[in-house]
């Protein structure tokens, strides 16, 4: 894509400063792949779409650079990053590291509510994929993920994971054509949903590292 189509997100927070609900709104499209590696973005038609001026869209931009989630050319045009096969290795073998670790932490506050939501986010991340709804897959997986990451009362586990999504959720983008043809990956996800009724740590702990791992090893062969 040349300027990419801004897939819907959630509404801008107006009970927040403007710059800082821009910021956060465009991490959560980020992260839940709306953008391709290598889709160029415009500040103007970030502004219209995001309801707010071109100055606090740029500066969420300069905050995003900066975190390695978008990048500026000399000619200031903005793009979503590529990264080849070490890089997107180093990042899942993160997620493989930091998030089986805030599953475990969060299973202590899991209540029915989590299991009732992330059953949800399970069931329709799988319609998603049976009808080739990249939009709707993805933003089931990460409410899966993140609704079991953030019953975690962590300050430091779980921003590193969303700064992790925030860079890879564009790879996944990627993985999604595939995906329909020939990758399931709700099973890990049942796996997941069945430790946590047991309040099984190390079944939990597993099904989480064995998720991210299936797409690791997918993932690798394609790159």
């Amino acid at each position: 894509m040349s300027e990419t189509e801004i897939l819907a997100g959630e509404s801008v927070d107006r009970a927040e400063p403007l710059h800082e609900a821009i910021y956060q709104e465009l991490r959560a499209r980020l992260s839940r792949g709306a953008f391709a590696p290598g889709d160029s973005l415009s500040l103007r038609s970030l502004a219209t779409e995001l309801g707010g001026s071109v100055t606090p869209v740029r500066d969420a931009v300069w905050r995003l650079t900066a975190e390695h989630a978008l990048s500026m050319g000399a000619t200031r045009r903005i793009t979503v990053p590529e990264m080849d096969r070490t890089g997107i290795m180093e990042l899942m073998r993160a997620r493989t590291l930091l998030e089986p670790e805030a599953a475990a932490r969060a299973l202590p506050f899991i209540t029915a509510e989590h299991l009732q939501a992330m059953t949800a986010a399970n069931d329709a991340m799988n319609e998603a994929l049976r009808q080739g709804d990249i939009v709707g897959y993805m933003s089931s997986n990460h409410a899966f993920h993140f609704g079991l990451y953030r019953a975690c009362p962590s300050n430091v586990v779980v921003p590193m994971i969303e700064s992790i999504w925030v860079r890879f959720g564009p790879f996944m983008r990627l993985m999604f054509p595939d995906a329909v043809n020939d990758l399931d990956l709700s099973d890990r996800h049942g796996d997941a949903l069945k430790a946590l009724e047991a309040g099984d740590e190390a079944g939990l702990r597993a099904a989480i590292a064995a998720d991210v791992q299936d797409g690791l090893d997918w993932m690798i062969k394609r790159i």
